[in-house]
């Protein structure tokens, strides 16, 4: 397997449903190689250690290669991505059970530098970082399930298995609770919405 570049998803995909043990120790030292250290910047950026990081990734792992046996990660799937999403919900669900609170909305919008941007990118960045402070207004999991399916794209399936849901229905209910709130928020401040719109 390629050590340096990008492995096509299809190919890790198909690896890790169907492969021998040596194709699939293969894979599983590649997406180490290109997923870890995201993981491990991640953990450490939010109260944790490099022993945490092994651990969260490890178990992540072992969650991402049980979904790719029994099927449930279909073609199309980022997986490094899909990976590294399924990284930070245990971080996050290890932090809940230590009863630590941490803010990410940095994780909602990555920001870079502004002299490099033309005015509509400018003006994007800004749309998306006043979203990014209004979702902290609804709590971490509205945060996390909000910007998993707008953001991230997941399916709410994916979603209820990240954030430990019984099942979809769990999820789907959580995601039009915090719509909910959104818009009555949103309805009390049209000067907000407006920054939103552009």
């Amino acid at each position: 397997m390629n050590k340096t570049g990008k492995v096509p998803d299809e190919l890790i995909l198909k690896r890790l449903q169907s492969g021998g043990s040596l194709e699939v120790d293969e894979t599983l030292a590649h997406l180490h190689r290109q997923v870890f250290g995201m993981t491990l910047k991640f953990v450490n950026k939010f109260k944790g250690s490099d022993a945490d990081a092994e651990d969260v990734f490890q178990d992540a792992m072992v969650a991402l290669y049980k979904m790719a046996r029994q099927g449930k990660l279909v073609a199309g799937t980022n997986i490094e991505a899909y990976l590294f999403a399924i990284c930070k919900n245990l971080w996050f669900k290890q932090l809940r059970k230590r009863h630590e609170t941490v803010d990410i909305s940095s994780e909602l919008v990555k920001m870079p530098e502004l002299d490099n941007l033309p005015l509509h990118s400018m003006l994007e960045h800004e749309q998306q970082n006043a979203f990014a402070r209004l979702l902290q207004r609804f709590g971490e999991d509205c945060q996390r399930v909000l910007v998993s399916y707008y953001y991230d794209r997941l399916r709410m399936s994916k979603i209820a298995e990240m954030m430990g849901y019984s099942n979809e229905q769990v999820a789907k209910n959580k995601k039009a609770d915090c719509m909910k709130r959104l818009k009555a928020y949103l309805a009390e401040a049209p000067g907000l919405l407006e920054v939103l719109k552009f």
